[in-house]
């Protein structure tokens, strides 16, 4: 099932991007776990791809996977994004208090039709959203993740790729970050954690 889905969502990638300059590969720049255990709630206001404000508040009582990355990306968030959906899958009736977020960091060329469309490869029920550099840069630093714009070419300005973190936050109900998934890490183990932390919260 995995890997018919990257197929498919490489595809799509592809086709997403067939007007725009080819991309370069990109890198995942790792995270700063220095605050990750602070139970501090970790702010953020973005828009999704209906143009609805979507900000931590709207969220609190509910897990949230969130999931930074961008459409042209090549090979990770395609990986990324297909295990996330198995997780979506295996979970059944517990993603009722679930919450999946994909947040572009390439807001310049993900726009709400393109985002709407290449989360629509992997599970409608995933969230995206995308904001303006500040509020994009705001959100990064408050999950400790990281972006940087990589251009191999200088005199080819637009064939660039985003290097960016790879794992996956999961948050729990209170805003606070429970911990991070790294890139690779199997969606039956993430299945096992979500559903722990889950029982460890009873729904309300």
């Amino acid at each position: 099932m995995q890997d018919r889905r990257v197929f498919v969502a490489t595809a799509a990638a592809l086709a997403l991007g067939a007007a725009m300059p080819l991309r370069a590969q990109n890198a995942d720049l790792g995270a700063d776990n220095s605050d990750d255990a602070q139970p501090v709630r970790r702010r953020y206001l973005m828009e999704d791809v209906y143009g609805n404000v979507v900000t931590d508040a709207d969220l609190f009582g509910q897990f949230v996977l969130i999931y930074f990355g961008y459409t042209g990306c090549p090979d990770v968030c395609p990986t990324s994004l297909s295990t996330i959906t198995d997780v979506m899958e295996q979970l059944g009736d517990g993603m009722e208090r679930l919450t999946v977020l994909f947040v572009t960091v390439d807001p310049d060329r993900d726009t709400a039709k393109v985002l709407r469309e290449y989360v629509g490869f992997f599970d409608d029920r995933i969230i995206a959203l995308r904001g303006p550099k500040a509020y994009t840069d705001h959100m990064v630093k408050a999950f400790n993740a990281r972006y940087e714009i990589h251009i191999p070419d200088p005199d080819r300005p637009d064939d660039y790729a985003v290097d960016h973190t790879a794992s996956i936050a999961f948050v729990g109900p209170d805003g606070a970050l429970i911990r991070r998934f790294p890139h690779g890490l199997a969606a039956d183990d993430i299945t096992t954690d979500i559903r722990a932390s889950m029982a460890a919260v009873p729904a309300n």
